[in-house]
């Protein structure tokens, strides 16, 4: 855990270091030592807010275009939201028939 915390605390250093310039998780792998799995994992975790400390880009797990927020974009986030909204909404309204996929 503790060698967590200081590979935690290599990369946020490095990305504030380089708060300007474009930089990708290989870039982060290479000059810090730490795996790209392990600072994605930070990424969802919410430990690293990439928008806030550095230029990196991620690319979304949903439709593959760069997000700087995580690793969903910013536009597939919103659909989600919509989507998973309007399925509560459907699921509490009696008027609605079911319809189900195979």
């Amino acid at each position: 855990m503790r060698q967590d915390h200081l590979n935690f605390e290599k990369v946020r250093e490095f990305l504030r270091e380089r708060r300007k310039v474009r930089t990708s998780p290989n870039d982060v792998e290479m000059q810090t030592g730490v795996k790209r799995e392990t600072v994605f994992r930070y990424i969802k975790e919410g430990r690293l807010l990439i928008s806030e400390i550095s230029q990196m880009e991620i690319m979304c797990e949903s439709c593959g275009k760069p997000s700087h927020e995580g690793t969903i974009c910013a536009d597939c986030r919103d659909k989600l939201r919509r989507d998973l909204a309007q399925a509560m909404q459907d699921s509490v309204d009696p008027s609605k028939p079911r319809t189900y996929r195979t």
